[in-house]
């Protein structure tokens, strides 16, 4: 069920109704966002929601034992072996199978057997993470161990299980036992909202039918169509995903949380290390704070720093998809992390100095160099394997005569307001707060109701997945 549809407007509607009363009565409260949760994630497969009801479960007697057990760390090793296997043979079974078999064939050993067509379920990802930093963060003293439904809502909670953001546990748990709901301002939450589905139903919809051909057979597209295609992809996993983020989180300040900041203009970013700052910040603070600072960051020396940001971008790129593009795609940043870092670890003296005596080319510069790695990254994250990437970049640099087929002035129009919410974001959405603050009640409705008339006759009749159901 997505978000930007008819279906889960009368679900919503259905459901903040019955929770609407209950923040006051905690237990309550929990009991009917917990169902709410598990109904949610049921009209998907029920075969999806049995595996998540069982690893939910599971995860929280591991927990207990972490908690409470004698064996607390042999209990955190076994609980972080069953998530990690949960998301390897869901997410890379098919991957190591299929390379066994194509490397027997090359090595000419006879091999034949059937290869399992295994379907990963919705948001695995999002939730074994959760359940990863929780048992961490348990073993580590940091939370106490939480009762079952406290812990079961945590882990299955519908605004966020697809495709997160991630929250953590301690600000979550906070809020869930609270008797006081999250006192957000209604103009906050109609931004969000209508934010979430501008980007996704409007801009999101358009720019969809520019990139999934390009991506599937770059070889019959011009090297200009190529451009624009690589750039289209970099507007569309923005506005889709962080499309996704505002209607999350506009949906969690109805239901009683606080909103969590995960995309914060990305692409006005002047490095790769402010890139991740503001692109998907929940999951590159999960990142940070569960992979490589258990590799040691920084602490031992800049050599072991650079490897540490090395692996951490390339873990992240494979846990994104199983194939040679995602990895090569995390290794890039991670190569780009590390001449980003070695640029400011330089002494002060071996500073290039255009900076100081022409800031503005120099902030321009920056920006276009990181602009340009990040969309030539997406090369590889959105096309379907490392082979039509290569074919991707080739037709680029062949500057074929073909047929100009993207001259739409309308894709110009969408990459030129998707350039803007980038650049005055936030100067837009404190605007919209304050016309949408109004007093006037009467106003108030007539101008939510023309941005909603407007975003619905802008987008499509049928909305295309969200682009991150798929990690």
């Amino acid at each position: 069920m997505l978000f930007p549809t008819y279906q889960f407007l009368v679900f919503f509607l259905i459901v903040f109704s019955a929770i609407v009363s209950l923040k006051p009565k905690v237990d309550l409260y929990k009991i009917v966002l917990l169902l709410s949760s598990l109904l949610f994630y049921s009209f998907w497969s029920f075969d999806f929601l049995l595996l998540l009801v069982l690893a939910t479960v599971y995860n929280y007697i591991i927990l207990r034992a972490v908690c409470n057990g004698k064996y607390q760390k042999l209990a955190l090793i076994s609980g972080l072996i069953f998530n990690i296997a949960n998301l390897g043979i869901f997410k890379y079974c098919n991957f190591f199978v299929t390379s066994l078999f194509d490397v027997l064939n090359q090595l000419q050993i006879p091999a034949s057997f059937q290869v399992l067509q295994i379907i990963a379920p919705v948001g695995v990802s999002f939730y074994t993470f959760r359940m990863i930093s929780h048992l961490i963060d348990c073993y580590q003293q940091k939370i106490p161990c939480p009762k079952f439904i406290d812990y079961a809502t945590y882990i299955t909670y519908f605004p966020q299980i697809a495709s997160g953001p991630i929250s953590r546990s301690r600000e979550f748990y906070s809020q869930l036992n609270s008797r006081q709901k999250y006192d957000y301002q209604i103009e906050e939450v109609i931004v969000l909202i209508l934010s979430g589905l501008f980007k996704k139903y409007t801009l999101s919809s358009f720019l969809f039918n520019f990139t999934q051909l390009p991506f599937k057979v770059p070889q019959q597209y011009s090297s200009i169509d190529l451009i624009l295609a690589a750039i289209s992809y970099s507007c569309l996993i923005y506005v889709d995903f962080s499309g996704y983020s505002d209607l999350a989180n506009g949906i969690s300040c109805l239901l009683g949380f606080r909103p969590i900041p995960n995309f914060n203009m990305p692409y006005r970013s002047l490095s790769l290390q402010e890139f991740w700052k503001r692109w998907h910040i929940s999951l590159s603070e999960w990142l940070r704070d569960y992979l490589y600072i258990p590799l040691g960051g920084s602490k031992h020396g800049k050599f072991r720093k650079y490897i540490n940001l090395f692996l951490t971008m390339s873990i992240g790129g494979f846990w994104h998809g199983a194939g040679l593009n995602f990895i090569v795609w995390g290794a890039m940043h991670g190569l780009g992390l590390i001449v980003t870092h070695l640029c400011r670890d330089l002494p002060q003296a071996v500073h290039f100095k255009l900076d100081y005596y022409y800031p503005k080319t120099a902030r321009f510069l920056s920006w276009l160099f990181t602009f340009s790695f990040v969309t030539c990254s997406w090369v590889f994250f959105g096309t379907p394997n490392w082979e039509t990437a290569v074919m991707f970049f080739q037709g680029i640099f062949r500057f074929s005569a073909a047929t100009f087929q993207f001259n739409f002035w309308q894709l110009y129009l969408v990459i030129g307001v998707i350039g803007a919410i980038n650049l005055w974001g936030d100067r837009i959405a404190k605007f919209l707060q304050i016309v949408f603050s109004l007093k006037n009640i009467f106003v108030r409705v007539v101008l939510v109701s023309l941005f909603v008339y407007a975003i619905l006759r802008l987008g499509p009749s049928t909305v295309p997945p969200f682009i991150y159901f798929n990690f």
